[in-house]
Parts: C-alpha cells; structure tokens; sequence
C-alpha cells in the first residue's frame, strides 16, 4: 500500500469532476475497490484514466489494468525508484527533461527532452527509460488533469553510439506502457533535428508502435521554433523563458527535493501478486491503445 497520496500529490481529496462524467468516475472508483489486486489507486486514479481515454469506462478498466500489469511485470524500471539513484541521476545529468512553463491555446503541455551529454557511453537505457517515467509521472502530480501534450524529442547530438545501446525488452515495455497505460491525453510527438540515421531508428522502433501512436509523429530537421513558435520557447529557440539548462536544473531540484518520496512511495502502484490459491486472476490485457491517444 502507498502512504502518499497519488497521483497528485498535493491532492489526497477526490479532484473536482465536470459534473456530466461524475457518474462514471463513481463507477470506475467502485470497480477499482472491487479488484482485489489494485490495493493502492484512488478515486483520482479513475479521475485520471477516464479522462485520458475520453471518459470511456471501459477503456480507462483496460488501461488501468495494463498500468498495473506493466508496473508489477517491469521491477528494472517501476521498482527502486529513487531520484537520488546512481543510474537516475546519470541520466538526468547527461539529458534535458523539460516541462515548458506556456501552454498551448487548446491547453496542451509542452514536454522537451534532448541530450545534453553527447557521449554514448553515459547513456544506460534502462535508466533512461525509468528516470523518462519517473519524470512524466511528476509532472502528471503538478500539472492536474492536462487536457493534453506535445512532446518535443530534440535529437541533436544523437549519434549511432546511443542507437547501439538501445536495448529491446526495456524498449519493449516502454512503448506497450506510452501507447496502452500512460494516463495522459498525448496529441502529438515531434521529433525535431532529425538525424540522418532516423530510418534505422524507426527500423527498430516501427514494429512496436500501433498506428494511432504513428499518426502523432511528425519529423523535422529544422528545430522546435519551426514547429510550435518562439512564443512557447525558451531563449536557446529565441523564445521569452530561461534557457532549457536552468528549466532542467530547476526541475530536477524538484524532484529530488519534493518528489523522492512520492517517487519511492509510488512503486506500490501495481498489481499486486496472485494468491497461493491462485483465486484471482488478472483480466486479460487491452487490445488496443488508450483513446487519449489523438490524431489532429
């Protein structure tokens, strides 16, 4: 069981629900109650699901259960999961992970990741994965119920040495868990610098990605001011905000200081083992991807 609140951690009380969805977040609350293996998820918890599968009860139970199934089944990157850990805070110390303080008109959060250590031999991919999920996690307790992301991969300063150290299962395993079980409403992916050698990347990563995740990707090798505007941007792009190295030190302060426990405290939130008797069984995983997943 946590002792935390989740997933908002300034928020142990159920959120305000939009009054027309109420029922539903009732009902998915009195399901999660039921399942004898979801000791540790909250009413915020179906709050979250429903609204990142656009208030489809029975998507949100089959995201849900992917979630926890997911959490319980990948312990090398949902367990341990300390900030202050060696392999985490390598990794946040040779990228940028970076929530953009301006959102969009629609509301959208502007998410901005690149590396900021171009050596191969300092990326772990595991790590990266975990340090990646720990992050986005954080920023689902700040930001609330977001009515939805763009994220923003700057592949500048990637080269085939971190391809080379890509490894699959934990490859795998992210992208079953951003496609069918992240409860967030994901309404585009930008892959800005595109390096010479995406072909091979997308070679490697095409099997795993369901088409509603492929229609989101848009490719370019010009930078993230050709994409969304200097407005949105920090000052590196000409944009108004500090540069992405302060914005990343800033936040990772954060996390380390408010968000260590939360983090740790937050490996309970998965499906907790089968009896002996084996009396309960898991429901069958999701055939298809969150409905949050958009095409605009």
């Amino acid at each position: 069981m946590t002792t935390l609140s989740h997933p908002f951690k300034d928020s142990p009380e159920p959120l305000e629900v939009p009054k027309e969805h109420a029922a539903n977040v009732d009902t998915l609350y009195e399901w999660i109650k039921d399942q004898p293996r979801f000791p540790a998820f909250s009413k915020n918890h179906a709050h979250l699901f429903l609204h990142a599968c656009l208030w489809n009860v029975e998507d949100a139970k089959k995201a849900l259960q992917k979630y926890a199934q997911i959490h319980a089944n990948s312990p090398e990157i949902f367990d341990n999961r300390d900030i202050m850990g060696a392999g985490v805070q390598m990794t946040l110390n040779a990228t940028h992970m970076v929530a953009l303080p301006r959102t969009t008109p629609e509301g959208y959060r502007l998410l901005y990741y690149r590396l900021s250590d171009t050596d191969p031999s300092k990326m772990n991919f595991t790590e990266a994965v975990k340090s990646f999920c720990m992050f986005n996690d954080a920023q689902i307790s700040v930001d609330g119920i977001m009515e939805g992301y763009i994220v923003i991969f700057d592949m500048k300063g990637v080269r085939l040495g971190h391809l080379a150290r890509v490894q699959f299962s934990p490859l795998r395993v992210f992208m079953s868990y951003i496609q069918d079980a992240h409860p967030v409403r994901l309404k585009k992916i930008y892959i800005v610098h595109t390096a010479s050698f995406i072909n091979q990347v997308m070679a490697l990563v095409k099997p795993l990605i369901k088409s509603e995740l492929l229609g989101l990707l848009q490719f370019t090798t010009a930078g993230p001011e050709e994409i969304v505007g200097v407005d949105y941007l920090p000052k590196d792009f000409g944009g108004p905000f500090d540069e992405v190295a302060t914005m990343h030190a800033e936040q990772k302060k954060r996390l380390e200081t408010e968000y260590r426990d939360w983090l740790l405290d937050s490996g309970a939130l998965k499906e907790a083992p089968k009896q002996k008797n084996g009396s309960t069984n898991a429901i069958k995983p999701p055939v298809k991807a969150l409905r949050g997943l958009e095409i605009d």
